[in-house]
């Protein structure tokens, strides 16, 4: 945890309670004291540095704020929902990564089970995307969704997304060119990641309606997760948008 994560109302009143894992996390593990210092951050708002000024019961602290909120990345992803332990990791990872817009959708070739799972019925998914969010000493949080089909994620995604997105969709199979060139000079990305078992016949027509080119990552089949990350940091360092550096 590089970061700790607060809602508004708990920023404005400058106090985590008793038992709060957060508060458990700084105590035990980081070790803060009165007088301490931790990095926290308000959901989809500023961060800041902020002093402990009493242990003893939670946690009261001040914060210094800063004045300019990190910018999003223009990064959006489509990807056939995987298993639960999969999708936790998607999650985390491309909540770290900087993904703006993430959305699932049940794939022809996927099993309906993984829609039911508590991962999103109980809304447990946005554990992961906290614990993304403050691995990367970040506050933005992406859109997430679980769409009934690729044709409503696309169509979801073409009304999110601004005008001049480079669409691709990795696919090992059928790809004639490879993922890279396609980002030099784009306003943003959507990527599209088929499920654990590939992409259908109906669901690749359906992208290239859509207007997303197939690509390839050479002639290894990925893991979703390592496919997402691998595609994500390959459009961020095309569109330039790590020329820039800061924390």
């Amino acid at each position: 945890m590089n970061l700790v994560l607060l809602s508004r109302a708990e920023a404005e009143a400058g106090r985590l309670p008793a038992g709060d894992a957060r508060v458990t996390h700084l105590l035990k593990i980081v070790g803060v004291k009165t007088g301490s210092t931790f990095f926290a951050g308000v959901a989809n708002g500023p961060r800041g540095l902020a002093t402990v000024t009493d242990a003893g019961d939670g946690l009261r602290f001040s914060t210094v704020w800063e004045t300019v909120v990190q910018a999003r990345l223009p990064l959006a992803f489509i990807i056939g929902l995987p298993r639960p332990q999969t999708a936790k990791k998607v999650l985390f990872e491309l909540t770290a990564l900087g993904a703006a817009e993430i959305r699932f959708f049940k794939s022809a070739k996927g099993d309906p089970a993984y829609a039911t799972a508590t991962l999103w019925r109980d809304g447990e998914w946005r554990d992961d995307v906290l614990r993304g969010a403050e691995q990367a000493f970040s506050t933005l949080l992406p859109e997430v969704a679980v769409h009934e089909t690729l044709d409503a994620a696309l169509e979801a995604s073409r009304k999110s997304l601004p005008s001049g997105y480079v669409k691709v969709a990795p696919d090992v199979y059928e790809a004639a060119s490879p993922l890279g060139p396609q980002f030099a000079g784009k306003p943003g990305a959507a990527i599209a990641i088929g499920p654990e078992r590939g992409w259908s016949d109906r669901e690749r027509e359906s992208l290239k309606k859509a207007g997303f080119g197939l690509v390839h990552l050479g002639d290894r089949v990925l893991r979703v997760e390592t496919a997402c990350v691998a595609a994500g940091a390959v459009a961020l360092a095309g569109m330039g948008c790590w020329r820039k550096h800061g924390v």
